[in-house]
């Protein structure tokens, strides 16, 4: 891996740069991150909501997921008529492989099963998991008039997140994976929204209501969470970087020009500050390299809970 430290000495005139980790592994980490996806569901839940509220006895773990999720009865009732089950790496992969895409959480045939994490650094993630398992449930159980009411919701929606790097690369990898199957983009875009997003319009937020009493503490808990919160980050210091990367590259051509035409006795000292001000730059985009690096080691290490096989990606540079 070659990588450009930060407090790498600059010399002028400034060289062919090398950065180091950001450009590739945030872009890396922004396609790879993990999607929970529930499998297709078989049609006809027969058990009214009354009875699996009445029969059904969760576990403390998950009766702890739907207190702290703010699952109203609807929204519990979801989730328990799946059977909701944590497992660890071995069962789980073989629960989930017919996903075809790695995850935390799947739901198959009526049944919902957890990978089970105990490293306190991320075991939080299941009240996320679980509230997008139990939004997936409940999109499957909409009429296909409440599911075109409901999708249309989700297209004025869609909009305001044009710019929402993490959402674009999840929808992509799923057009890739479920090439036609706009069913599942939906069901997608229902479960992040509801639990990843806050402020949305009024028809979605009235529309969760049916299965959260309070979604902003969903929203707080995948924000904050171990996972989500280093994933966030990372999709951060991606925009940044690149940011950085265009007044970089534009410095760089301008100093260049400058050599190339001669620079005048009376220029030096605007040119050395031009140096100085893209060396300053390449110091703020190494040390966001470097906090790019130090939060993927740490998301890597939750990649093998689930993923025993992973390895990590060579890093990327610019020649």
């Amino acid at each position: 891996m070659s990588e450009h430290p930060a407090d790498s000495p600059t010399v002028p005139p400034v060289k062919k740069k090398r950065h180091g980790c950001l450009k590739g592994c945030l872009i890396f980490v922004g396609l790879f991150v993990v999607v929970i996806v529930g499998n297709a569901l078989v049609t006809g839940f027969r058990d009214s909501e009354a009875n699996i509220l009445k029969n059904y006895q969760p576990t403390e773990i998950i009766a702890d997921i739907a207190l702290k999720d703010t699952f109203t009865d609807k929204g519990k009732a979801m989730l328990y008529r799946t059977k909701p089950e944590f497992v660890g790496g071995e069962a789980f992969r073989a629960a989930c492989a017919s996903d075809g895409i790695e995850g935390l959480a799947c739901t198959n045939t009526q049944k919902t099963t957890f990978l089970q994490i105990d490293d306190p650094e991320f075991s939080d993630h299941k009240y996320s998991a679980a509230a997008h398992e139990m939004l997936h449930v409940a999109y499957h159980k909409l009429t296909d008039t409440e599911k075109t009411q409901v999708n249309a919701l989700l297209d004025q929606e869609q909009p305001k997140h044009k710019d929402d790097y993490h959402l674009a690369g999840i929808l992509d990898m799923l057009k890739q994976k479920k090439s036609g199957d706009t069913e599942t983009m939906y069901s997608e875009l229902h479960s992040k929204f509801g639990v990843e997003y806050a402020d949305l319009i009024p028809g979605l937020e009235e529309h969760y209501k049916l299965y959260f009493t309070d979604r902003s503490e969903v929203v707080r808990l995948y924000q904050e969470g171990g996972f989500n919160s280093r994933v966030r980050r990372i999709d951060q210091l991606n925009q940044e970087g690149l940011a950085l990367e265009t007044k970089i590259n534009t410095l760089d051509s301008a100093l260049r020009s400058l050599q190339a035409a001669g620079v005048a006795n009376e220029d030096v000292d605007a040119f050395n500050a031009k140096v100085n001000q893209i060396n300053s730059l390449i110091r703020q985009y190494n040390a966001k390299a470097a906090e790019s690096q130090k939060l993927f080691a740490e998301v890597e290490t939750f990649y093998r809970y689930f993923n025993p096989n992973y390895k990590s990606p060579a890093a990327k540079t610019e020649q």
